[in-house]
């Protein structure tokens, strides 16, 4: 069933409003520098309904993370694809992460002084995710490759164009990241479109810890979800970090980070779904000791917290992983404005 008139009218209505408003912020020269390394002062910022990269709600957002001290935000398009598939599909331009919505979010990120990581994510249905896609046969595998090729180019192209700061060529695919080989040609081919810093974004744990063609890429990049003990103590997650960037000595960023407002938030960063009180001064308290173990390391280059939704969701009630309009971001607001290095 088609979409009514007068709905489809009202949403053009609004992006060439969106466009218009976008395009009143001054753009980066053609020949602005890609800075070679910078201190990350990240949050991811998603595109939440109903309130699509490039609109009002996203611009105003831009303006708050600001005033938080925030330097660099992560925007996060998706493929969709299935378990056992070899194709991914591109959502629309009508979608919440279209180019042109990404493309006026930059502009307006970078006319407010902010860096941009652009940083493509792979959607898998049925509560699955990329670290579960795998392929019983080589021949497969290497379809599914040739796929992500396409896709990854794709957004490659538009971090050229848009003058991401950043861009990152996948994350979290832990059966196909020991493939080298295989990763090594599509880091080349998009440096061959994209003339800025590369990363990827590995799950914590035995996907960080091996993958082989990090000196190929100008970061290390972790999805930063390693669980904590109970007494909050980090040294554990720093022997795990910097023996990686010893090994390979490149800079390294938290591509992701985060935990959420329950109870345990440091033992399970990643799940929200705990049951208990929601714990807004926990979660303050992860967020104050990943910034005191890794703010002041040499070959820190800075973290994305997860994340900030354009529609402003959040707060004192809420359990999820953002941390906006909790204590947790006061914290955010502290180490950012903050003169810690």
């Amino acid at each position: 069933m088609g979409e009514p008139a007068l709905s489809r009218a009202f949403r053009e209505r609004q992006q060439v409003e969106n466009l218009a408003a976008a395009a009143a912020y001054p753009s980066l020269p053609d020949n602005a520098p890609y800075p070679e390394t910078f201190l990350q002062k990240g949050v991811s910022l998603a595109a939440e309904f109903p309130d699509p990269y490039g609109s009002s709600a996203a611009r105003e957002m831009l303006k708050a993370l600001k005033g938080n001290g925030v330097n660099a935000v992560a925007l996060v398009p998706y493929g969709a694809t299935q378990i056992g598939s070899i194709e991914i599909r591109a959502f629309g331009r009508h979608s919440l992460e279209s180019e042109e919505g990404i493309s006026e979010t930059a502009r307006v990120a970078h006319a407010l002084g902010m860096k941009v990581m652009l940083k493509p994510g792979i959607w898998v249905g049925r509560g699955s995710y990329a670290g579960n896609l795998e392929f019983a046969s080589a021949a497969r595998q290497a379809k599914w490759f040739d796929a992500y090729t396409q896709f990854i180019l794709h957004y490659a192209r538009l971090a050229t164009q848009v003058h991401a700061d950043i861009f990152c060529v996948g994350g979290e695919f832990v059966h196909l990241s020991p493939d080298a080989c295989a990763w090594r040609k599509i880091i080349a081919q998009v440096r061959s479109v994209y003339p800025g810093p590369l990363t990827y974004a590995a799950s914590f744990g035995e996907e960080f810890e091996h993958i082989r063609f990090w000196n190929a890429l100008d970061y290390i990049g972790l999805q930063e979800y390693y669980p904590l003990p109970p007494n909050l103590s980090t040294a554990a997650l720093i022997a795990h970090v910097e023996g990686v960037q010893k090994k390979f000595n490149k800079p390294v960023i938290f591509t992701e980070a985060g935990f959420p407002s329950v109870p345990g938030a440091g033992e399970h960063p990643w799940d929200s779904s705990a049951r208990g009180p929601v714990a807004l001064a926990l979660q303050a308290r992860c967020y104050e000791v990943i910034f005191r173990a890794f703010y002041d390391q040499p070959w820190f280059e800075g973290m994305y917290w997860w994340k900030v939704g354009t529609n402003d969701f959040g707060g004192r009630r809420d359990r999820s992983l953002t941390p906006w309009g909790k204590p947790a971001m006061a914290i955010v607001k502290r180490w950012y404005t903050g003169n810690f290095r």
